[in-house]
Order: structure tokens, then C-alpha cells, then sequence
């Protein structure tokens, strides 16, 4: 997956880089090349998933094979663990 600036006079970088960056070096957002699309069994599938499962298959497209899935996974579940709603983040 590949980021370009919203200004477009920044270089265009993979995942890893833009994460490490944060704003583009032209002032602008970077943003995906193409945006992942789901399909609606894409999205079928993602029903009943507890929320960081569905967290990783979300965000994983985003990532474009930067992050090996065991590992980013591992990142995933971490940062969610210490919630104390089952819901994680839930609305109201």
C-alpha cells in the first residue's frame, strides 16, 4: 500500500515510512494511493467478530503486507487488551 500527500508535492511512501513520518514533508496528509475495498461476503464474514478481530481485518489492507499478520495481530490484540467494556469502544 502506497501513501500520497493530499498537497502531492511530497514523495509517495509504503506504510511503514508514512507511519514513522506522520505529516508529509509538503504539510499534507498522506493518504492510501487506492482505498481497500470490501466486498459484501467480505463484509459477512466480518459479522460477530469480537472487536480487535475485526480491528486487524479492517485496518490489515491499509498496512499492504508492511507488518507480517501474526505480528500486527499481536500489535492489535495489545493494544485492546487493558479495555474494560466488552464492546471496547462502544456507542451511545
Amino acid at each position: 500500500m502506497r501513501y500520497a500527500s493530499t498537497r502531492g508535492q511530497a514523495p509517495i511512501l509504503e506504510y511503514d515510512d508514512v507511519l514513522l513520518a506522520g505529516l508529509a514533508s509538503d504539510g499534507g496528509l498522506y493518504l492510501p494511493e487506492r482505498w481497500p475495498q470490501f466486498s459484501p461476503a467480505d463484509i459477512r464474514q466480518m459479522q460477530g467478530l469480537n472487536y480487535s478481530d475485526l480491528a486487524v481485518r479492517v485496518m490489515a489492507p491499509f498496512i499492504g503486507g508492511r507488518i507480517n499478520t501474526s505480528e500486527f495481530e499481536t500489535i492489535v490484540k495489545t493494544a485492546y487488551k487493558n479495555f474494560s467494556h466488552d464492546a471496547v469502544a462502544p456507542l451511545k
